[in-house]
């Protein structure tokens, strides 16, 4: 056999020697790892149920975990704070003033109603210190009154 043909029929076999072992490489490269494959699904489950917000990211997380089922839902004070969140946004608040609103629109309704009540008897503390009658009185409540309402009480 001359040298030559030797030559090739080693570098032939030294080529697919190298294409065996770099193969499953480049194969690699192109298939995710377990935790990538796990996001991929978890991403199209939530995508397909149309999760949005705290609701995904709670759905995510346990999903990611393994957890079978939908994780847990979002509590009605995390919904409150989002709605909150989303009015504040919306009345462009900024500093104390969102600080103020955001305090207030996140108590419970039942801590609201009992907010507003204390400050309508403070009012009509005021206003009988201030010996107010009749319509003095009256607009002094009513002012009194929309401050309340305004206060988001």
């Amino acid at each position: 056999m001359p040298m030559k043909l030797e030559i090739s029929i080693l570098a032939a076999v030294f080529a697919v020697v190298l294409l065996a072992i770099q193969m499953p490489r480049a194969i690699g490269a192109e298939q995710l790892n377990a935790h990538q494959q796990r996001m991929k699904s978890c991403n199209g489950q939530a995508d397909t149920k149309a999760l949005e917000g705290a609701e995904r990211n709670h759905f995510m997380r346990a999903c990611l975990k393994g957890a079978s089922g939908n994780g847990h839902k979002v509590s009605v004070r995390q919904q409150r704070s989002e709605e909150c969140t989303r009015q504040a946004r919306g009345q462009n608040l900024a500093g104390a003033e969102r600080r103020g609103f955001m305090s207030e629109c996140e108590k419970p309704p039942v801590k609201q109603q009992t907010a507003a009540q204390e400050k309508m008897k403070s009012c009509e503390r005021r206003a009988a210190d201030r010996r107010l009658q009749g319509d003095d009185r009256e607009r002094y409540l009513e002012g009194c009154r929309n401050a309340v309402d305004a206060a988001g009480g």
